[in-house]
């Protein structure tokens, strides 16, 4: 039986709320031309193949969202190792430059738009990274942690009990660790991006909040199982993308 999804909305990617399940079947297929490389820098080398047409998807077949004509996600089952990515198209592959350093099953999502008829899809695949660092231990402990940092940027989700399957409003706020003010600007034409994903890894929600003030930020969020998820929340703070990896705890 399939796992039913989390929902989160706001102004998402692709109209409303954005997302995908490993184990569901989608019309576009994520066919990788390895399933497992060496860590380090790399080109992840893979084809979008329309399952019901059994077209080769080049970048012709997508509309931009989010001033890109598509989006990978990539992160490794102990949901530490991150990496938000943009492919291009070679007339064959579509290729992206990748960084590993850690060993692991890696899912990776491909996240776009079909111009034909403006359906959206999430479609993902695994990729095993060896000859790096020891993996992570599995499964992840997440917890509930709602405050987080990169550099000088901070960031903190407001404190509101998540119940499964009851709609709530979160509020985001961007700070600085020695006081100054951030000087926020938008990242990929939204207020932030947020990835998230259950303990499993094996769900994807990508959306965007709404910005409430200069440094603040609102999302409206469904959470309809209990269970640990992670959120990676980014935004660009004095020109410097930051990737922040927060955690919630919904009852």
């Amino acid at each position: 039986m399939k796992k039913i999804l989390m929902a989160m909305g706001a102004i998402a990617l692709w109209g409303q709320v954005s997302w995908g399940h490993g184990g569901e079947e989608s019309r576009i297929a994520l066919e990788p031309d390895v399933i497992s490389m060496s860590a380090g820098s790399a080109k992840y080398k893979f084809q979008l193949i329309d399952t019901e047409t059994k077209k080769l998807i080049g970048d012709q077949d997508l509309n931009i969202g989010h001033e890109k004509k598509l989006h990978l996600i990539i992160y490794d089952p102990s949901l530490r190792e991150f990496q938000h990515v943009h492919p291009v198209f070679d007339g064959t592959m579509w290729i992206a430059d990748t960084q590993f350093s850690a060993d692991g099953n890696y899912w990776i999502w491909a996240q776009g738009e079909l111009a034909s008829d403006g359906e959206e899809f999430s479609s993902s695949n695994k990729l095993d990274i060896t000859g790096g660092t020891s993996a992570w231990p599995t499964p992840p402990a997440l917890g509930n942690q709602r405050v987080g940092s990169s550099g000088t940027s901070a960031i903190e989700l407001s404190n509101t009990k998540l119940v499964a399957g009851k709609m709530v409003m979160l509020d985001l706020k961007m700070t600085r660790t020695d006081g100054t003010t951030p000087k926020l600007e938008p990242y990929l034409g939204a207020f932030a991006h947020i990835i998230a994903t259950p303990a499993d890894g094996d769900a994807l929600i990508h959306v965007h909040p709404v910005a409430t003030g200069p440094s603040e930020g609102m999302l409206h969020a469904t959470f309809p199982t209990a269970g640990e998820y992670r959120l990676w929340i980014q935004f660009i703070d004095d020109g410097i993308l930051k990737t922040i990896p927060l955690s919630v705890k919904v009852f």
